[in-house]
């Protein structure tokens, strides 16, 4: 039995910095393979470093000649919050780890060689882009630079959002309803909604509308385009907001984040009961979504 998965995919790109201010030195653009082949010649062991109370390493390596992309797997790894395992008619019992056992959390980045930039899938339970930048400065071992790894702010969301032709889905939470202002007419459809929410006490609020299930079809381009106007109009009272839009029928969905202080994508991984997906499959997947993409990012990192 198969099963589908969104991840999000978040874009950044690689660079060398001083680690204290004042150096005199500015953030420069830094060649990560010279990272990777530095890990690659290293053992497993000798790639592992401490992560808080547990460990970490650059797990798996490999490389695309085609388009010049190294596909990276970390790992998280942790000997605690271990699960337990169960059978229909038999009583959980925890998972018993040895002494060099660990739990492994996985997250998978493809990296650019000639834009320097990196494609990182997130994973709450494993490391964070905050995370790579410290376990990347251990294997550079410096003792005054370090890497960080810089967010590609997006371009324009208006631009992305005029191409759209098509409007699948909206979702909008709302926060603070009773006190934060609004920033509209008051008699409007989405003023009255407001008003519903404020009659029913309520402090928060998600609303989403679709075209449901139907696999063609879109919501009403005008009444979506001048929600979206709102909504960005009222940033604080609307918390959060996605739209799912193509641009004709044939296109696969795009969502858009309105409030993302980084360019991002998502992907869907089709996933299998019992089985773990490989780390390749989803490099693979990175690959050909940044591909699509990597326009987009580079003139955001040219304007």
């Amino acid at each position: 039995m198969s099963y589908s998965r969104k991840i999000r995919i978040e874009y950044y790109q690689v660079v060398i910095a001083p680690q204290e201010s004042g150096l005199g030195s500015r953030e420069k653009l830094y060649d990560l393979e010279k990272l990777i082949l530095k890990a690659d010649h290293l053992t497993l062991e000798e790639r592992t470093y401490e992560y808080y109370q547990e460990e970490a390493r650059l797990d798996k390596i490999k490389y695309n000649s085609v388009d010049r992309y190294w596909y990276l797997n970390f790992i998280r790894l942790r000997q605690t919050k271990i699960p337990s395992k169960a059978k229909r008619n038999v009583e959980a019992e925890p998972l018993a780890l040895l002494d060099d056992e660990f739990i492994g959390e996985e997250v998978t980045a493809v990296y650019d060689i000639s834009n320097h930039i990196l494609a990182l899938q997130r994973n709450r339970d494993s490391l964070s882009a905050t995370a790579l930048e410290g376990y990347l400065s251990r294997l550079l071992d410096s003792d005054n630079q370090e890497i960080r790894l810089c967010p590609i702010a997006p371009l324009d969301i208006s631009e992305r959002l005029g191409k759209a032709k098509i409007f699948r889905k909206l979702s909008m939470k709302f926060a603070n309803i009773p006190i934060s202002p609004f920033k509209g007419d008051p008699n409007s459809s989405f003023g009255q909604l407001l008003d519903y929410f404020r009659g029913c006490s309520a402090v928060t609020a998600t609303v989403t509308i679709s075209v449901g299930h139907t696999k063609k079809g879109s919501l009403d381009n005008e009444a979506i385009q001048e929600t979206l106007d709102i909504a960005l109009d009222n940033r604080g009272l609307i918390s959060g907001a996605e739209v799912n839009v193509k641009d004709s029928e044939i296109d696969p969905i795009d969502t858009i984040d309105l409030f993302s202080m980084k360019s991002h994508d998502f992907i869907t991984i089709k996933l299998e009961k019992l089985e773990t997906i490989k780390f390749e499959e989803i490099a693979e997947e990175i690959h050909v979504k940044y591909n699509k993409s990597k326009g987009i990012l580079l003139r955001a990192l040219n304007s």
